[in-house]
């Protein structure tokens, strides 16, 4: 009898383990995507969701990933500030075995929503937690029916190496992006010429 009891409250003890670990995780993520949307890149929330040096997987989790050190004023969290990202997510699993979480996200800016990319682009994400519940790997599945944002600016890329040639080669550098407030402020000019000379955008 006695030894069925120990059994009962290690058992209740291993649930009640588990759940301030899911629980840690869950607000852990929540905080990061609530300092992102704020921008508050410098926040301990942001700062340290991930670890120093973590890395990334697109598609599939394959080869060495790509290798991101922390920087809280990257190129792209300038673009992100200048451009007001916001993310969200739902259909959240953590798997508390494997430290990890798995959940939908999506991605806007007013960029993507200048551009008629209003939904912005999704993908399924996970993340793996160390045993400090940082995270140190990232694998984003992005959803196949996203429309091609290259594509869609491609009639803007076309007038601008007509009508204001230095710009678009400074800017945007063989169909990718070099990210960065100036960066931002310049297609927010050129968006604006381009809309003037009644430039639209493909459907």
């Amino acid at each position: 009898m006695r030894s069925t009891t120990i059994l009962i409250v290690l058992f209740l003890l291993c649930i009640s383990c588990s759940d301030k670990k899911e629980q840690i995780i869950r607000e852990k993520v929540e905080d990061y995507f609530s300092a992102w949307n704020n921008q508050a890149f410098e926040s301990a929330a942001f700062a340290q969701f991930k670890t120093d040096t973590s890395y990334t997987w697109h598609g599939e989790k394959e080869g060495p990933g790509i290798r991101s050190i922390f920087n809280p004023n990257s190129g792209w969290k300038q673009w992100d500030k200048a451009w007001n990202g916001h993310y969200t997510y739902d259909s959240i699993v953590v798997n508390i075995e494997e430290k990890k979480v798995t959940g939908r996200f999506n991605e806007t800016t007013d960029f993507l929503k200048e551009i008629g990319l209003s939904a912005g682009f999704s993908a399924i994400v996970t993340f793996w937690f160390d045993e400090n519940y940082r995270v140190k790997e990232t694998l984003y599945e992005w959803n196949p029916d996203n429309q091609s944002m290259h594509q869609r600016i491609k009639p803007l890329v076309e007038w601008a190496k007509v009508n204001d040639s230095s710009t678009i080669n400074r800017i945007y550098l063989k169909d990718g992006f070099k990210p960065s407030t100036k960066n931002a402020n310049d297609w927010k000019h050129l968006l604006r010429v381009y809309s003037k000379s009644g430039g639209k955008f493909t459907n």
